[in-house]
């Protein structure tokens, strides 16, 4: 499916300049028009070198996405397992955050000191750790103690695999099939936690399963991201080897200046000489360059706007996976499977949205569509909670979720090309890890809500964190104006220093 659309499309502009296929450089940057001669042979071969590692990126999104899928339908089951009230269960989410939390502040220096393939195996072992423990549902605090673990863990897996797809070609494609197995698995989530259920299977059963596939994602993390080395991985090796090679062409002349004073103590040489400096300078240079890499990632305005427009989105996404379940039990219909099936249209919203609104929004413009997305998220809403119909509620949930489904790799898309190539993948990770917070801090605030308010007041909460996003989408810098008025709408945010351009 990916070759198909592939070779549909021409190579999109990437990091990467060219590349050889049969003997014929690729030029990234052509137009549409100009790379109608290539083959769908050529595209493929283009591509084929990435797939080991875009398909485990897809396998580390697709268990993410079980995960918070599953976690929605047991909710009301482990209250009652514990006999907690839902002030106290929705410290699961609370946990969780703390967990992603921990992961953006961590994942830069953890690829700094150790390497972005060894960062996405700590993840996946933590995982199998979390897992493993809350298998046994062990008492309700530890398993909030490994809750964090979990969320640690599979924070560091989702940004290694955003960083991962985003420097591939065709980067917005991969980026939206990577979102798109999230989806995919989100919608299994909630299929397989219900079939247990109604099988009388209790709800840490569905951990075993997690457990399992985590296992197998750790080996394959370890196999196929084994050689895997980042844009800014390979740069850093590139500026230590200068140095090193300006270390030993220093020692050089030094020994060949020795040379010469020696044999001839009444000539003068001539050799060059390098500035005694240039090397310590040079040292300092990369230290400071490597060194408090959160104060170099917060200069870039994307970073903060970014991670406080993907920590809603996430919120929201995973607000409505979660909390709609319970909604729709206690005020539309007490069939817990019909309702499970609502749910899984809703995620199969955002897998279509992921699959097919991709280049649509690369084709109209980043800007303009996600505009589009939200204003009919906050439309859907709308109707879900003044709508007491299943059949609406259905339409609103499935639209809901094909709105929401491009946002997230267009964000990434988009960051991409604002910031510096040394700092992507500390960038793009922060994004993703502080992103994943939002999985966890507003339904834990959904939760609160409910507890005193009602379940009632989880859709009007909803709208509110869409109607912020929508906000909060206008100080999000354009990458590329196509139109007047977003070089207008540019232009007038720079002028109030909301950001900087380069």
């Amino acid at each position: 499916m990916v070759a198909s659309i592939i070779s549909q499309l021409p190579p999109e502009s990437t990091r990467h300049s060219t590349v050889q296929v049969d003997e014929k450089s690729i030029d990234l940057s052509l137009t549409p028009t100009e790379t109608e001669s290539l083959t769908w042979i050529q595209r493929w071969r283009y591509v084929s070198p990435y797939m080991v590692t875009a398909i485990q990126s897809f396998m580390i999104q697709f268990i993410s996405g079980l995960n918070d899928g599953n976690l929605g339908i047991i909710l009301p089951s482990i209250k009652a397992h514990y006999g907690l009230s839902q002030y106290v269960v929705s410290i699961i989410f609370l946990c969780n955050a703390l967990g992603y939390i921990t992961a953006a502040i961590l994942n830069g220096y953890l690829i700094k000191y150790f390497s972005q393939s060894k960062t996405a195996l700590i993840g996946a072992c933590s995982m199998i750790i979390g897992y493993l423990v809350n298998l046994f549902a062990v008492p309700f605090p530890i398993m909030c103690i490994f809750m964090m673990t979990i969320g640690f863990g599979i924070a560091l897996t989702q940004a290694a695999a955003n960083v991962v797809c985003g420097e591939m070609p065709y980067s917005m494609l991969m980026l939206s099939f990577l979102h798109a197995f999230y989806a995919g698995g989100a919608l299994v989530g909630p299929l397989l936690a219900s079939k247990l259920l109604s099988s009388q299977k209790t709800w840490n059963t569905s951990y075993m399963i997690l457990c399992g596939l985590a296992g197998t994602n750790a080996i394959s993390v370890f196999i196929c991201y084994r050689k895997l080395r980042t844009d800014s991985e390979k740069e850093l090796d590139a500026e230590k080897e200068r140095v090193l090679q300006n270390h030993e062409n220093s020692q050089q002349i030094q020994q060949q200046s020795q040379q010469q004073e020696t044999n001839s103590s009444t000539t003068v040489t001539t050799a060059p000489v390098i500035e005694p400096d240039q090397e310590s300078m040079t040292s300092k240079e990369d230290t400071h360059k490597n060194s408090n890499l959160l104060s170099q990632i917060f200069k870039y305005k994307i970073t903060t706007i970014g991670s406080v427009f993907l920590c809603f989105y996430t919120g929201l996404e995973v607000t409505i996976g979660n909390w709609g379940y319970t909604f729709l039990i206690n005020m539309r219909s007490t069939d817990t499977v019909a309702m499970a099936h609502l749910m899984t249209g809703y995620w199969s919203g955002i897998c279509a949205g992921r699959l097919f609104l991709g280049f649509a929004t690369s084709r109209f413009g980043e800007k303009r569509m996600v505009y589009c997305y939200l204003s009919t998220i906050v439309v859907m809403m709308i109707l879900f909670w003044a709508l007491p119909y299943v059949g609406a509620n259905a339409m609103s949930l499935v639209i809901t979720g094909c709105a929401l489904g491009p946002i997230f790799p267009t964000m990434v898309s988009v960051a991409q090309r604002l910031v510096p190539n040394h700092l992507y993948a500390t960038i793009v990770g922060f994004l993703s890890a502080f992103a994943s917070a939002g999985t966890a801090i507003f339904p834990y605030a959904s939760g609160i809500l409910i507890g005193s308010e009602g379940v009632s007041s989880m859709l009007p909460f909803c709208i509110a964190v869409a109607a912020t996003m929508l906000i909060t989408w206008i100080f999000i810098p354009d990458p590329r104006p196509s139109s007047k008025f977003s070089a207008k709408v540019n232009s007038w945010m720079s002028q109030f220093g909301f950001w900087k351009r380069s």
